[in-house]
């Protein structure tokens, strides 16, 4: 609660140790201070229900203070716990102060400095941790506004606490996504890939070759596709943006610490190609001067694997090179699996990654139908916002397969929660388009697999992949 006091506003001097705030808070120590803004950040104890806080104080109050309260107000709605919490805020004209929940720990910056970057389970779990919070903070309708490794604080154990909020209800959602983007591609490089600011300039800028951003599978070695995949699209101004909320459940499905979700492998390191990828797929001359600028800058972690980035990432949204038509990027992609036990989830992400030579499959199986043991399996592909849907290329590692197209505006757990686009396709050619009658207004296509062709295998012979899901707009 904010408290405004009415009395005549005097000079006050700079705080001091052992000072008592309001009959109640004891300054103890500085973290920081400075004369010349009047603004002083001091860890201190609550007498009354003796516990630490940490106080925010500005000299001098009134008018002066009136954002820095404003914010707190806000803040103070804010109930999540990974969002340092507000206790009180108090205006007494020639200063005012606002008392929080003190976090023990450092912040992401201090973290990457002293210990470099995070490995990719670790960066995964902070992004989505991250965007949980921002998605409590957006349900109150407010904004985040300064999200960077300086205002993230991390404990001994890893949990992550959000600080120095500067809400705001002006503040686009956006930017508070791509700040994800932001953390994201920090912890995975160490470097900082958006604009440095007035209140952000500690980490090292992110490498560029002729002003694009290199990906951080180019900077570092074993970082999944998937991840890398997201990490550029969520900072590509071009890319539809999802909410905060459906960037969190997506990341969910890659934290192989979720007890919901159960073990996944996606985070782990992908296997090394059989052969060199610069020689199976030819590294593009920007991708080499990523890897050596990545080597003077920062320090790259061994050769990097970019097999599977497709470089450029950030390709035009709207430009697709076949007559015209307006390609919608999609913005995630999970599998459904719903009679599956959970072990054939991992790679759903390189059916959407612009690379034909990745792709995602199930296990192989003794009869084309899933061994009789389920219905089918699926690829939903999220745009990320309801879409008007034309036109769907599936792309295939071999013909033979029997698939349907379906479609839903929101997510379910079951095939029968998303209705049927057109007819199935029976022993369908490697390459199938769906041209639909008239467009279709959704957000999830699912790419629904029903039959497999046989393969060269002598045992379980029966399997296919899905080298890409490409989507068209009316």
């Amino acid at each position: 609660m904010v408290h405004a006091q009415e009395d005549v506003v005097t000079q006050v001097s700079a705080p001091a140790q052992g000072e008592l705030l309001a009959g109640r808070y004891r300054l103890d120590s500085m973290v920081n201070g400075n004369e010349l803004n009047g603004y002083y950040l001091w860890r201190g104890t609550d007498n009354l229900l003796s516990r630490d806080v940490s106080i925010e104080l500005r000299i001098p109050g009134g008018e002066a203070a009136e954002s820095m309260l404003s914010a707190a107000a806000h803040a103070g709605r804010i109930q999540h716990s990974n969002v340092a919490g507000v206790y009180d805020a108090i205006n007494e004209g020639s200063r005012a102060f606002v008392v929080r929940e003190w976090v023990e720990g450092r912040t992401l910056t201090e973290m990457l400095t002293s210990e470099g970057p995070l490995d990719s389970y670790r960066a995964a779990g902070l992004a989505r941790t991250a965007a949980e919070a921002v998605a409590a903070i957006h349900s109150t309708g407010m904004r985040h506004g300064q999200l960077n490794p300086n205002t993230v604080l991390l404990n001994d154990s890893g949990e992550l606490t959000f600080t120095h909020l500067q809400l705001s209800t002006t503040t686009p959602a956006e930017r508070d996504i791509k700040a994800i983007g932001g953390l994201l591609y920090a912890a995975l490089t160490g470097s900082w890939p958006l604009e440095a600011s007035v209140t952000f300039r500690d980490l090292p800028e992110a490498v560029r070759v002729d002003g694009r951003l290199c990906t951080p599978r180019q900077i570092r070695a074993g970082i999944p596709a998937y991840l890398d995949a997201l990490t550029m699209d969520l900072l590509d101004p071009g890319a539809s943006q999802i909410d905060a909320a459906t960037l969190a459940h997506e990341l969910r499905r890659y934290d192989i610490a979720d007890p919901e979700l159960g073990p996944l492998s996606t985070i782990s390191a992908e296997p090394a190609p059989q052969r060199a990828a610069w020689k199976k797929f030819g590294i593009p001359a920007a991708g080499i001067a990523c890897i050596l600028a990545a080597g003077l800058a920062v320090g790259a972690v061994g050769l990097p694997d970019i097999s599977g980035s497709n470089y450029p990432l950030s390709a035009d949204s709207a430009s697709n090179g076949s007559g015209g038509k307006q390609e919608l990027r999609p913005a995630a992609a999970s599998i459904l699996d719903p009679q599956g036990d959970g072990s054939e989830l991992a790679g759903a992400a390189r059916a959407i990654d612009r690379n034909p030579a990745t792709m995602w499959q199930p296990d192989a199986y003794r009869r084309g139908d899933f061994g009789g043991i389920k219905s089918g399996m699926g690829i939903i592909v999220d745009l990320g916002k309801v879409a008007k849907v034309r036109e769907v290329v599936v792309q295939l590692s071999a013909p033979g397969a029997s698939l349907q197209l379906r479609g839903a505006d929101t997510r379910a757990a079951d095939i029968n929660g998303y209705r049927a686009f057109g007819q199935p396709v029976r022993n369908s050619p490697a390459e199938v388009t769906f041209l639909l009658p008239r467009a279709e207004n959704t957000r999830f296509l699912v790419v629904w697999i029903t039959d497999m062709p046989r393969t060269a295998s002598e045992d379980n012979p029966y399997q296919v992949g899905v080298r890409e899901v490409r989507v068209y707009g009316a």
